[in-house]
């Protein structure tokens, strides 16, 4: 009993230490973009950038899908998370999964303070065009886009890791979700209340922050699994 446990022991640290190296680069990679639009957004340098890209996304605009847009861009509303995120729990709490709770708590909770805080650090203003939603507050980085990343993407990875158990496959789910972040951004620059460098940013950001809270649980579900298998 003792050296299956050391056994799999072994391996979950194989496995955490290659998701460690591998989420290092991406987080470094992400903090470069963040580190870049931020720095260049002081210096006053988005400009042409963004009045380039957003140019693209406004001759997309018809009257369906705009109708569109503001629906997406409502899946990534508070009120929305707070239904999405009671039923989400009420399920994880059914099946016992504390953990997984408490996690999906701190991933989003975490994603709207330090979003919070990022916009009242940098306070830009919002595009000086017609909006075609009603919106608040500062532009950089988005909030929809920072939050959808964090909430939706530990909705999906904890399906993910749920169907890796089962065996079953779970690239539907990485590409479904991966498509509804996508587009809940979009919709932000579509609709005229955010810039692209403030969605990109927000996805920075956001990304960040839920690869450390993905990697936690992953350390956290380790220990818990190397004290199940211990011989004392």
């Amino acid at each position: 009993m003792g050296k299956l446990g050391t056994q799999i022991n072994e391996k979950v640290l194989q496995k955490l230490s290659y998701k460690l190296v591998i989420g290092i680069i991406a987080t470094l990679m992400l903090i470069g973009v963040f580190g870049y639009l931020a720095d260049s957004l002081i210096d006053r340098e988005l400009s042409a950038f963004d009045t380039f890209l957003s140019s693209i996304v406004f001759d997309m605009q018809t009257p369906w899908l705009t109708d569109f847009m503001i629906f997406v861009t409502s899946i990534g509303d508070t009120s929305t998370y707070v239904v999405v995120v009671i039923i989400y729990l009420a399920v994880l709490l059914k099946k016992k999964l504390k953990l997984e709770s408490l996690i999906l708590l701190i991933t989003i909770l975490g994603a709207w303070g330090l979003n919070g805080a990022l916009k009242f650090m940098f306070q830009r203003a919002r595009p000086d065009i017609e909006h075609l939603i009603e919106v608040g507050g500062y532009s950089f980085p988005s909030g929809h886009a920072m939050v959808s990343i964090a909430a939706y993407g530990i909705m999906g990875f904890l399906i993910v890791q749920y169907l890796q158990n089962q065996g079953r496959s779970y690239w539907p789910v990485i590409l479904l979700t991966s498509l509804l972040i996508f587009l809940i951004g979009f919709s932000r620059v579509y609709l005229h209340v955010h810039y692209p460098s403030d969605v990109i940013a927000g996805f920075s950001a956001g990304a960040v922050w839920l690869l450390t809270c993905m990697y936690a649980m992953s350390i956290l579900k380790s220990r818990g699994n190397q004290k199940e298998n211990s011989p004392l």
